[in-house]
C-alpha cells in the first residue's frame, strides 16, 4: 500500500535575499524537514516564480517546490495574497464544500494550500517584531493568517519574538500566536516572553525552546582567491581573526543612536582591528554576511571595503578583503578557517560556533545573548548597548587569551546541540500530528540515508 507522505509549506525564509542569515535559515529548515520526512512534499515561498530548488543532505537529493506569494493591487494575479485571503474568508462565513471546490479549481495557489498538512514559519529568524518596522510584522502576520483561517497547522519555527514596543504590535502579535499549533523559540527567554504575551491562551499551545536551526547548515568550500590565501596564511603559522562589519551599523550614521549604542561603531571597528595587530603572529579578515548591492545602508562589503582602504596601508599583508560575492554555505566555509571571529551580524556568529570557532558577539540587540547562552557561551557575548568602547576592547582581548578553552568547550557542545535541531520534528506534539494524517514518521536521521 502507497504511504502518504505531509504537503508543507515553509514560510518566512527564501533564497532570493542578500542576506546569508536568512538563506541559511531557509536550507537548514529545508534539511529539519528532510531529516524527518524524507519524502515530503515541500513547497518554499519566495518573491519570484522559479523552478524547483535542489538542495542535497547527507548523500541524498532532495527537490522543493517554490510559490510566489505577494500582496499587491492586481487582483487578477493567482498568487495576489489579498486575493487569497478573500477566498479563505469567504469560506469561513460559507463552509460549503461546493464553494471550497470552486475556489480551488479557479485558483491553483489557493488549492496548493488547501492541500496542505503543515505550514511552518520562521520569520526571517527575527522579524516578528516591531524592532526594524511595522510593514515586515503586519504582511508576515497576514501571511500567517492566510494558512490560519484555511484550518492549516501553524507552526512557528526556532526564532526571536519581539520586542513589541507597541500596543498594535502585541495584538497583532497575540492574535497569530494564540491560533498557533507550536511555538519554538530559539532563546528561553522568549519562552517566557510569549507565555506573558498569550496569558491563558498560553495552555492551548505547544511552547518549547530549541537551538537556531542554522547551527545544523552544511558549509561548502567555494575553492576561491581568498581561502587560498587562509590556507596559505595559515601554514605560515598566523593565527587568523574573522571580523564581521555589519553594513547596517558602520554605513548609517544613525544607526548609533538608533539602536542605542554606547560608543561610535565605526571607530570601534578601526580600534578592534588595531588591537589584533598590536599581536605579531595574527591577519584580519573581514567577512561580510550581507551582500546587499553597492551603495545600499545594509552592504556589508561596502562597510568592509572601507575600512580596508582605511587601514591597509598602515598594516601591510595583515588585512585580508574578501572581495567576492560567496552563498551562506561559501561564507561558513570561509568562517571555518578562523582561528578566532568576532561579528555584528549574528548568524556569522552562529557559523562559527557551530564549527566549533570561538567567536564573540558584537550585540546590538538583545537576541544575541538568548542564541549564545543556548549553547552555553552567553560569556561570548559583548553588548555594544551597555558596555563602552574601553569595556569592548577589555572583553574582546581578554576573550581572544581563552580562544582554545572555547574551541574545545564547543567541541563537546555543538555536536550535541545539532543532534537536538536536527530533531526538531521528532517531539510528541510531531507525532500526534503525523498520526492524525496517517503519515509516515521517521524519528531517526540514520533511516533517511
Amino acid at each position: 500500500m502507497k504511504q502518504n507522505f505531509p504537503k508543507i509549506w515553509v514560510l518566512g525564509a527564501s533564497f532570493k535575499t542578500s542576506n546569508m542569515g536568512i538563506n541559511a535559515l531557509a536550507e537548514s529548515s529545508l534539511k529539519c524537514i528532510f531529516t524527518h520526512w524524507p519524502d515530503a512534499s515541500v513547497i518554499l515561498q519566495t518573491n519570484e516564480e522559479g523552478g524547483p530548488l535542489k538542495f542535497t543532505f547527507s548523500g541524498r537529493e532532495f527537490s522543493v517546490e517554490t510559490k510566489n506569494l505577494w500582496f499587491g493591487r492586481n487582483i487578477f494575479k493567482n498568487q495576489n495574497a489579498y486575493v487569497l485571503l478573500c477566498y479563505a474568508l469567504l469560506l469561513k462565513v460559507i463552509p460549503a464544500s461546493r464553494l471550497k471546490k470552486a475556489l480551488m479549481a479557479r485558483n491553483p495557489y489557493f488549492k496548493g494550500i488547501m492541500e496542505t498538512d503543515i505550514v511552518v514559519d520562521i520569520t526571517a529568524g527575527d522579524s516578528f517584531s516591531d524592532l526594524y518596522d511595522m510593514h515586515r510584522l503586519i504582511f508576515g502576520s497576514l501571511f500567517k493568517w492566510l494558512f490560519i483561517l484555511c484550518g492549516k497547522k501553524l507552526v512557528m519555527l526556532p526564532q526571536t519574538y519581539g520586542p513589541f514596543n507597541k500596543f498594535i504590535s502585541k495584538a497583532i502579535a497575540r492574535s497569530v500566536l494564540a491560533r498557533t499549533t507550536a511555538i519554538y523559540s530559539r532563546d528561553q527567554e522568549g519562552v517566557e516572553y510569549v507565555r506573558t504575551l498569550l496569558g491563558k491562551a498560553a495552555d492551548k499551545t505547544t511552547i518549547q525552546f530549541l537551538p537556531d536551526v542554522a547551527f545544523v547548515l552544511d558549509a561548502e568550500n567555494p575553492d576561491n582567491t581568498v581561502i587560498k590565501e587562509l590556507e596559505r596564511v595559515k601554514a605560515g603559522g598566523h593565527v587568523i581573526v574573522g571580523l564581521n562589519i555589519s553594513g547596517l551599523l558602520y554605513n548609517d550614521t544613525g544607526a548609533t543612536s538608533k539602536f542605542g549604542l554606547k560608543s561610535d561603531y565605526r571607530k570601534l571597528v578601526s580600534e578592534i582591528i588595531k588591537l589584533f595587530m598590536a599581536h605579531q603572529n595574527t591577519v584580519v579578515v573581514l567577512v561580510p554576511h550581507v551582500f546587499a548591492q553597492m551603495g545600499s545602508v545594509e552592504s556589508d562589503p561596502d562597510a568592509c571595503r572601507q575600512v580596508y582602504q582605511l587601514l591597509a596601508d598602515e598594516y601591510p599583508d595583515r588585512m585580508i578583503l574578501v572581495e567576492e560575492t560567496l552563498d551562506h554555505k561559501q561564507v561558513k566555509y570561509l568562517i571555518s578557517c578562523c582561528d578566532f571571529f568576532l561579528g555584528s551580524r549574528m548568524h556569522s556568529c552562529i557559523a562559527a560556533i557551530s564549527q566549533s570557532v570561538p567567536a564573540i558577539g558584537l550585540a546590538y540587540s538583545g537576541k544575541f545573548i538568548g542564541v549564545f547562552d543556548s549553547v552555553g557561551v552567553g560569556d561570548l557575548v559583548v553588548d555594544l548597548r551597555t558596555e563602552d568602547e574601553r569595556q569592548i576592547l577589555a572583553s574582546v582581548q581578554d576573550i581572544f587569551k581563552k580562544r582554545q578553552q572555547m574551541a574545545e568547550q564547543l567541541r563537546v557542545t555543538i555536536p550535541k546541540v545539532q543532534e537536538k535541531v536536527l530533531g526538531l520534528f521528532d517531539d510528541n506534539n510531531f507525532n500526534a500530528m503525523v498520526n492524525r494524517y496517517g503519515l509516515k514518521t521517521i524519528t531517526n536521521y540514520k533511516d533517511c540515508l
